[in-house]
């Protein structure tokens, strides 16, 4: 397993704890700031407590971007919400015997329980002992999301098939979308964000140029039966390219191992390989299709699977680039490897948290229907 903290460290109450003054919340209590740990090993009404040099020591809290907590840090996103771990990142959890992050969408967590720790030398043997005193983290257990969505009700009918070609999607040109800004584009390491994306940076899968899709435009799961995520469309009846780039659309499948179950989705692409009200969805490992800007990112072309298709199998994400991974397992789990299901939709309002990853929000947005949670 990937360490942030051993999970079966021993942790044991400091007897000794000197008071040096320094710039945090602690030094009001008479204990210094962590200089260089940010692992949480305690935490009480005044903040997040950490250990240096056998000496207790206060972690300013951060706020780390992302839709899951060590987003930016490689770290995939928990499919469950069971907190096993709190530290200054955010929450974190275990899944397949590694680290994960718990995703902000997450309500129903576990109480998680931080103790006091004195640092050892790998000679000495740990103790564990009762602490002094515990404080226990927890959450709202009712969620805003349906367990079971209603169904969508007078939609149209569509298809979906799935892709994942690392390009600048279309809807990131500002002149193919009527929003105020359009999709986010990234650098070649696919998470940091061009403040200002034109054509001097360009579409990687123009040849040369240095926009890629940003890596977190990936798929991911609420419950068991909703999901959110991102599409290439084209759509009928809702006007022109300018109108489908970034409206959000909510998919009810009909057929396959996900009939049922529903998607909302956010359209960051289109194009012209596209037929009538067809949805391409977005998920690292799904097929490269027209373009690959995959080999220049991140390598190893032959990763990535059949071109149209993509990968065979779950075991086929270990080998994508660890960012990915996430996206690509959502595939084999949540959307139970469905074959390009059929689907109705319709338009709804865009999920906050979409929004928050492509920094596209239509212009008429707020006219649209409202989601029913």
């Amino acid at each position: 397993m990937k360490m942030k903290l051993g999970i079966s460290s021993c942790l044991v109450l400091a007897a000794t704890i000197a008071k040096v003054s320094g710039a945090c919340f602690s030094t009001n209590l008479g204990y210094p700031c962590c200089s260089n740990t940010k692992v949480v090993v305690y935490v009480d009404n005044d903040g997040l407590w950490g250990v240096e040099n056998n000496q207790w020591c206060g972690i300013e809290e951060q706020t780390t971007s992302g839709q899951w907590t060590g987003q930016n840090q490689g770290y995939p996103a928990c499919s469950h919400c069971n907190v096993s771990y709190v530290d200054g990142d955010g929450e974190w959890g275990v899944q397949n015997g590694d680290w994960c992050g718990l995703k902000k969408t997450c309500s129903n967590k576990t109480n998680v329980v931080s103790q006091p720790v004195q640092q050892q030398t790998q000679q000495q043997q740990t103790q564990q002992q009762q602490p002094q005193q515990q404080t226990t983290t927890t959450t709202a257990s009712d969620s805003k999301y349906p367990a079971n969505p209603p169904p969508v009700s007078g939609g149209a009918v569509g298809k979906t098939t799935r892709y994942w070609d690392c390009c600048v999607a279309s809807c990131s040109w500002k002149e193919n979308t009527n929003a105020e800004h359009p999709v986010n584009v990234c650098e070649k390491d696919g998470k940091t964000v061009y403040p200002s994306f034109d054509w001097t940076i360009g579409n990687v899968c123009d040849g040369g140029k240095n926009g890629y899709m940003c890596n977190d435009n990936q798929p991911w799961a609420i419950n068991d039966n909703l999901a959110y995520g991102f599409v290439a469309a084209s759509l009928s009846g809702q006007g022109s390219q300018k109108d489908w780039c970034c409206s959000c659309q909510r998919l009810e499948f009909t057929s396959g191992p996900v009939k049922g179950k529903q998607m909302v989705v956010q359209v960051t692409n289109t194009g012209g390989d596209l037929g009538e009200n067809h949805f391409d969805l977005q998920m690292p490992g799904g097929g490269l299709g027209i373009f690959d800007g995959c080999s220049p990112q991140w390598g190893n072309a032959s990763a990535w699977g059949e071109r149209y298709g993509g990968l065979k199998s779950a075991s086929g994400c270990s080998a994508l680039p660890k960012e990915l991974q996430e996206g690509c397992n959502w595939r084999f789990d949540w959307f139970q490897n469905a074959d390009n299901p059929s689907v109705t939709f319709e338009r709804v309002q865009c999920p906050k948290e979409l929004t928050d990853i492509t920094g596209c929000v239509p212009r008429d947005d707020s006219s649209q229907k409202q989601l029913p949670w």
